[in-house]
């Protein structure tokens, strides 16, 4: 058990050591699905409310539209999905080789290894599923801190308030209703924020 976590704990500290280093980089690694940022014009985007985060991180490489040229800002995102974008967005490294695993469990796996994923939340089998609104705050808080989402869902919403994870005010949708392409975009760009600040704040002192 003491061993398990004290390489959770290594491989934590070092992607957040690799993030503080590189900030403003984008990693190809990371078995990213999103390519292509080249073109940030979505014929559906205009005037949506998280059209700003959402070419932001089209510009990064970290997510990418459609071939027939809309992002379907308020279509659901699946949980497979957003571990991608946390592994593009967070520079993880893929901990998995990938001729062991497919690259979607590879890429669940890796996220296992440091420590965001917990073994409760859901399994590999799961991963084309909707990710709920509240899967969605629990992993982020978990990013944030390993101790972070272990409260009810009601006090992870609170609690992703105050890390500025999510606004108060207008938001209404309950933590069971599937997380959408935007709200997932808009969150994970907090999160870089939140992260950086705090990863900067660790370094400095």
């Amino acid at each position: 058990m003491f061993a398990a976590a004290s390489i959770v704990l290594i491989r934590r500290t070092a992607y957040v050591l690799a993030l503080a280093s590189l900030p403003f980089a984008f990693s190809s690694g990371g078995n990213a699905i999103y390519a292509n940022p080249e073109s940030a014009e979505f014929s559906d985007m205009h005037g949506h409310w998280a059209e700003e985060p959402i070419l932001e991180a089209v510009s990064e490489g970290i997510i990418s539209g459609y071939d027939d040229g809309t992002f379907r800002p308020d279509r659901s995102v699946s949980r497979a999905e957003f571990i991608n974008m946390l592994l593009a967005g967070l520079h993880i490294p893929l901990a998995a080789s990938s001729s062991e695993h497919s690259s979607q469990e590879a890429s669940f796996q890796s996220l296992r290894d440091v420590g965001i994923v917990d073994e409760n939340d859901f399994s590999a089998d799961e991963l084309d599923q909707e990710l709920q609104r509240a899967e969605m705050i629990r992993l982020a808080l978990r990013t944030m801190d390993p101790e972070a989402g272990q409260e009810q869902t009601a006090k992870q919403r609170e609690q992703a308030v105050d890390a500025g994870l999510i606004d108060e005010a207008g938001d209404t949708l309950k933590g069971t209703q599937a997380a959408t392409r935007a709200e997932a975009v808009v969150v994970l760009q907090r999160l870089k924020r939140i992260v950086l600040a705090k990863t900067m704040d660790s370094v400095g002192s």
